[in-house]
């Protein structure tokens, strides 16, 4: 069984949306990808099992934590 996902999250501007992207998506590999429109970082996450996803997820918001707090150190 396949499971996917896409979160989308407001980052309230378009230039951190853009900042936060470029610092998650060398991490992608190939479970994940996103993309940023308006202030909207948009990120779809796949995997071959519901566990699988929810810890694709876990990763990718430990990830969006870090890329977002460095943006705000700026």
């Amino acid at each position: 069984m396949e499971a996917s996902c896409l979160l989308e999250l407001d980052m309230g501007t378009a230039e951190k949306a853009r900042n936060v992207n470029r610092s998650i998506e060398l991490d992608h590999g190939d479970y994940a990808r996103s993309w940023v429109e308006g202030s909207l970082l948009k990120v779809e996450c796949q995997a071959n099992s519901l566990m699988s996803l929810l810890h694709t997820i876990e990763d990718l918001m430990a990830c969006l934590k870090v890329a977002n707090d460095m943006t705000e150190m700026e």
